[in-house]
């Protein structure tokens, strides 16, 4: 029986979810797929930059590759929480298929087509295990020996990755600095990174969105000009993460 607390506390659909409650799941599922994708790229990307480069004789002496590692480290967070909402939304996807009222809903060629996106965000998740466990071999030590580096501003990795066929536009994920906004959207920037779509934003001062949006790329870092001879502000460390190795 289920505990009187528990059975007032939930709702109907909670006790009995429908058509509703696992399209908002899908719905839910695939957003939270585009920014692990959006995150992924961009970290990847820094990552292929970091290995085409010549290592200095002194790593603390390259200012350019450290600040890389550094944004590396602001990406590959920001891919680490997508990861852990996606795989936490693929475990409440999979719950919810199998409850008896969902289940006859999903039949034939929507039962496969949803376990073929399920394990998409699997091998998506897979990936980030991956690229973490080469980051913290490859590139944690250098940062680890040497002073913090701003990440200054840069439109990003311009080479994309090849679309598949009728794919739509992806996110683009960005590393937003200091404060103001990114537009179009007016988003907030705090220092964090942001999704934009059509691959076209600017950095503005305030919601009034004074800029001109231009092309960037996955792993841009957006924010106020910098003025020549002005030294680059320190980045903030990425957030703690998990015990698994972290991005």
């Amino acid at each position: 029986m289920i505990p009187l607390a528990l059975f007032f506390a939930a709702t109907p659909a909670d006790l009995a979810p429908g058509a509703q409650e696992l399209a908002a799941a899908q719905t839910r599922y695939e957003e939270v797929y585009a920014e692990a994708e959006a995150t992924g790229t961009a970290t990847l990307q820094l990552q292929a930059r970091w290995v085409v480069g010549k290592p200095p004789k002194s790593p603390c002496d390259d200012h350019d590759r450290l600040a890389l590692g550094w944004r590396m480290e602001r990406f590959g967070a920001a891919w680490r929480e997508a990861s852990q909402a996606l795989r936490a939304q693929g475990t409440r996807l999979r719950e919810l298929v199998v409850a008896p009222t969902v289940a006859p809903l999903l039949l034939g060629d929507s039962a496969a087509k949803l376990e073929a996106r399920l394990a998409r965000g699997d091998a998506a998740v897979a990936r980030f295990l991956q690229a973490s466990a080469w980051e913290v071999a490859y590139v944690r030590p250098t940062l680890a020996a040497c002073p913090l580096a701003g990440e200054g501003l840069d439109v990003g990795i311009t080479t994309q990755p090849v679309r598949a066929s009728g794919e739509g536009d992806r996110l683009v994920a960005v590393l937003a600095s200091g404060s103001g906004v990114v537009c179009p959207g007016a988003i907030p920037a705090d220092d964090a990174v942001v999704f934009v779509k059509q691959g076209e934003a600017c950095w503005a001062p305030d919601a009034g969105c004074s800029c001109t949006p231009e092309p960037v790329f996955p792993g841009a870092v957006l924010g106020p000009p910098i003025v020549e001879g002005e030294v680059p502000s320190e980045p903030a460390p990425p957030p703690s993460g998990p015990p698994e190795p972290s991005k």
